[in-house]
């Protein structure tokens, strides 16, 4: 299943190898809902291959506004209370945003900065 999401990495990256010698780039991240009220979503992320290797040299920090697209598909592992089931993102592609900044009220009186010049 496709799945586009803009999301905040939740935890830094990591970088690894398999025993193959697979990249494999692993995080989660933090969706949120268009209400404040919603609950974030967390989804285990992974890319594989060049495409892990070139997010592992760009390294976004912990907290990065990302733009993700990729297939959602299921994953098993034994947990303390026996097998659970993940939701995991197999990445195609990644990009880092940046958030508009919150422009703040201007108060009475106050003047536009182009004003002042």
């Amino acid at each position: 299943m496709k799945a586009v999401l803009k999301a905040y990495l939740a935890r830094k990256p990591e970088l690894i190898y398999s025993n193959q010698g697979v990249a494999i780039w692993k995080t989660s991240v933090a969706v949120q809902g268009r209400r404040k009220e919603d609950e974030s979503v967390f989804l285990e992320v992974l890319a594989l291959g060049g495409l892990a290797e070139a997010l592992g040299e760009m390294d976004p920090p912990k907290g990065a506004y990302a733009h993700l697209e990729g297939r959602l598909q299921t994953e098993t592992y034994e947990g303390k209370e026996g097998k659970k089931t993940r939701l995991v993102l197999v990445l195609d592609a990644f990009a880092l945003l940046v958030r508009p900044k919150k422009e703040e009220p201007k108060e009475e009186g106050e003047k536009e900065d182009e004003d002042l010049f």
